[in-house]
């Protein structure tokens, strides 16, 4: 009789400072590198690097998103484990903080040219900004 493929996988979020998320999970969204990714239980093997954005994952119909900066995922049939630099959870978004950040950032970044290389810095932290207002209103 052949295996059958898993319904659900183990979703670990971590930071250097925290674990964010530990759930049964039936499917999740990851911003990497090169766009995002969608992973359902038993999907093959697979490391990918994280860039700034919005994760979302479901559980048993319920969806849930995050945001995420930086990092790396390990996806595994039944295991997806997520090493972040930084991630805020939809409850501790401060909504007017993240709209003062995007204001800031995108000052700054009028005055500095692409080549310099505090403008990498600054364009984090207002993709950072704008994913946390997005997720704060539910898109």
């Amino acid at each position: 009789m052949a295996d059958q493929l898993p319904t659900k996988f183990r979703l670990t979020v971590v930071t250097r400072e925290r674990k964010i998320v530990e759930t049964d999970a039936v499917e999740t969204v990851l911003p990497a590198s090169d766009g995002e990714i969608g992973v359902l239980p038993g999907h093959a093997p697979l490391l990918t690097s994280l860039k700034v954005g919005i994760m979302r994952y479901r559980t048993n119909g319920e969806g849930q998103s995050l945001v995420l900066s930086w990092g790396f995922a390990e996806i595994l049939p039944e295991r997806v484990i997520v090493m972040a630099e930084t991630a805020h959870l939809a409850q501790e978004i401060d909504p007017a903080a993240a709209e003062a950040e995007r204001l800031a950032a995108e000052k700054e970044l009028a005055y500095l040219s692409s080549h310099d290389p505090e403008f990498a810095v600054v364009e984090g932290r207002l993709e950072e900004s704008v994913a946390m207002i997005n997720v704060h209103r539910g898109i």
